[in-house]
């Protein structure tokens, strides 16, 4: 078969192109490794102790609290916080979580600075609640025992929202209210603000008397601290 002029050309163009796409030239060659020397025993031995001083630096443990407390705290939303710091009948003795936890122990109640604005407008709430009531936001307001936690098993109280986990709370004390930063999740409340909370209720001295370090009462370690015995405001 004779090849015609333009099967030619074609046959030259697509070879033009194919050179063309090939890459070529030092920014498409990789670059070459100088040949070292394999390390001496002695370098090697350098570069481990560099190495295991990098991992511990960048893995040492956390610091431990010199006073470790086995006290826990809830940050939680106005109304529901109010609610379970009330004495009556109407108190709130469930805490609805989606999520649960092992721990079981003391359990300090804290006031958010977020306000849940829906549930100020719900009948039970409304009912629960004094007509002046006003929102204590950024405080520590109860104490109270954390005995159990449940998942959902229908309206065990009043309080219960379905699809969550219920947490059984007992023993509800209201406090004096003690200015606190919260925190997400189930958090370790800090050795001066459980001192100030022990100031500020010394009808509560027996039950916070396990907060205090040996051989010291709560409130004496208040005083060597000098701390405030109440706050200026319940408002943040």
């Amino acid at each position: 078969m004779t090849a015609t002029l333009a099967a030619a050309y074609d046959a030259a163009l697509y070879a033009r192109a194919r050179h063309e796409a090939e890459p070529t030239g030092a920014l498409f060659t990789a670059p070459q490794r100088p040949r070292t020397a394999p390390p001496t025993p002695e370098q090697q031995r350098l570069n481990l102790e560099l190495l295991q001083q990098g991992i511990s630096s960048r893995h040492h443990a956390a610091p431990e609290d010199p006073e470790p407390t086995a006290i826990r705290a809830l940050t939680i939303q106005p109304p529901w916080s109010d609610l379970i710091a009330l004495q009556d009948g109407l108190a709130k003795r469930i805490e609805n979580r989606v999520w649960t936890r092992t721990w079981r122990g003391t359990l300090l109640i804290h006031g958010d600075l977020t306000v849940d604005q829906m549930a100020l407008a719900l009948p039970a709430v409304r009912a629960a609640l004094p007509d002046d009531y006003q929102p204590v936001k950024g405080f520590v307001i109860a104490i109270a025992d954390l005995t159990g936690i449940h998942p959902d098993d229908g309206d065990c109280t009043p309080w219960s929202e379905p699809g969550c986990f219920h947490w059984e709370l007992t023993n509800v004390q209201r406090l004096h209210p003690v200015k606190a930063r919260g925190m997400q999740g189930l958090w370790t409340p800090k050795r001066p603000l459980l001192d100030q909370i022990a100031t500020a209720n010394p009808a509560l001295v027996t039950r916070l008397a396990a907060w205090a370090p040996p051989h010291s009462t709560p409130a004496q370690s208040a005083q060597r601290r000098q701390l405030p015995s109440r706050p200026d405001s319940p408002d943040c």
